[in-house]
């Protein structure tokens, strides 16, 4: 029986063949060692990147923990504000009220006076007409 191809000429590959093979193993080499390089400076960038996050993130809680006292510091200064002018309304309020009394009194006073003399005046006259009638 006659078989597909020539099987009388051995097992021999054409050199073509067999050269081509080789190029295509150098190629994959090749790049293999490119892509293996550009892997390890890869994830030598992730770790440089990863430990520059690990600082980002313990910077950030000492700044959160200096933010939360500095608000707590903030608060209390608030409250004391607070206290400062409810106290000065208060002292304003009462030398206010003072100074009215220290007008009004001597008003008052002169007012009453007035109003003394005037009584006194108006008897006066109450008397003198009785006394002519």
């Amino acid at each position: 029986m006659v078989g597909l191809g020539n099987s009388c000429r051995g097992m021999k590959s054409p050199p073509l063949l067999v050269a081509a093979l080789v190029a295509c193993i150098i190629v994959l080499g090749f790049n293999y060692w490119i892509a293996s390089s550009r892997s390890v400076d890869l994830q030598g960038q992730i770790m440089d990147l990863e430990g520059k996050v690990r600082r980002a993130a313990v910077e950030r809680g000492a700044v959160e923990l200096k933010k939360n006292e500095f608000q707590g510091e903030l608060e209390k200064q608030r409250q004391q504000i607070d206290k400062i002018q409810s106290l000065h309304s208060f002292q304003m309020e009462n030398a206010n009220r003072e100074h009215q009394e220290e007008k009004v009194g001597p008003f008052l006073a002169t007012v009453f006076c007035e109003f003394v003399v005037y009584q006194d005046a108006l008897c006066n006259r109450l008397k003198l007409l009785q006394c002519s009638s």
